[in-house]
């Protein structure tokens, strides 16, 4: 009998969180009518540098601005791993802790595109359904639109409860707000209000994050 808990997964460095992050949350979580949709701040991000806050302050950070937000909760897993995360381990891991939930994974097209270099991706597609979203200026590799193609072929293109290997696109709101703009203003003494929660930024100023 399929379960009706359906867990999604947002993953980023969120460096600092934005609205640009927090907006497609929300209408993710609503859309595909999720019981929990974790966020997932990871520690070492394997495809760019390092941060610029500290894993504890992008935390602090994160978990005040979805403080009130039901069904948006911070997941600190991959932020408490020491070595670099892989996808496919913490899919496995809230595989094991609820094994009845239907898994969601978000990601960008950006990050889609270039599926076929992730860890195991083949076996992700086990564990999980993907629902990408459209990214402005973000196109398809050949083997992403090979594989969407494919994937609706043999499953489907709408998620049901129980199942696993569905890919699905979809567009949300997109806010035009970066987190490299976000440092950037303020390292440079610039306002960033509207762009991010109003605690959010007080945080950053009494922790002086970000200056240059």
């Amino acid at each position: 009998m399929a379960s009706d808990s359906r867990i999604g997964l947002f993953g980023g460095t969120f460096d600092p969180v934005h609205y640009g992050h927090l907006r497609p949350a929300v209408e993710i979580a609503e859309l595909f009518e999720l019981s929990t949709l974790y966020l997932m701040p990871n520690h070492q991000p394997g495809h760019r540098g390092p941060t610029a806050a500290s894993t504890d302050h992008r935390l602090e950070m994160l978990t005040m601005a979805v403080k009130d937000a039901p069904r948006l909760v911070v997941d600190t897993r991959e932020a408490e791993r020491n070595e670099p995360t892989y996808t496919i381990d913490t899919l496995k891991e809230i595989h094991h802790e609820q094994a009845d939930a239907t898994l969601v994974f978000f990601l960008g097209l950006d990050s889609f595109s270039a599926f076929d270099s992730w860890h195991e991706w083949e076996e992700i597609l086990t564990l999980t359904n993907l629902v990408v979203l459209d990214r402005p200026g973000a196109e398809h590799s050949e083997f992403s639109q090979g594989l969407l193609a494919r994937q609706q072929a043999n499953c489907g293109r709408q998620i049901v409860n129980g199942r696993t290997g569905v890919i699905q696109t979809c567009q949300v709101t997109q806010l035009a707000i970066s987190a490299t703009d976000v440092r950037r203003r303020i390292a440079s003494d610039l306002s960033v209000r509207f762009l991010l929660p109003d605690e959010v930024s007080e945080y950053i100023d009494a922790n002086n994050l970000y200056r240059s």
